[in-house]
């Protein structure tokens, strides 16, 4: 019998409420789309935000022509969920995480 090896690789989950996603500061940066889920361990590695247009700019994120800008964001960003997604950085923070590459 041959034995198969199986890779562990992220996967997408779409169709999840829509939230709006807050910073610390309470800037409202885009809103909820999906999630990506490490099949390794089962856990969710990160979010799929749609930015908001007034945010791109200030974030510095590549604008796709035809859609939202979206960035994958690290759950170690977020401190709460609730109705809204709370992230625990303000927004020069995250505007520094995402130019260094330590964000999405």
């Amino acid at each position: 019998m041959q034995e198969t090896t199986t890779q562990s690789r992220p996967l997408e989950v779409g169709e999840i409420e829509e939230r709006d996603v807050i910073t610390r500061d309470g800037r409202i940066i885009g809103h909820l789309k999906g999630a990506w889920i490490d099949t390794s361990n089962w856990t969710i590695s990160s979010l799929i935000i749609d930015l908001k247009k007034d945010v791109v700019d200030e974030l510095n994120v590549k604008k796709p022509i035809l859609k939202a800008a979206r960035i994958n964001l690290p759950t170690n960003y977020v401190q709460r969920v609730a109705d809204v997604i709370q992230l625990n950085v303000d927004m020069s923070g995250l505007s520094a995480s995402l130019a260094t590459g330590t964000g999405a």
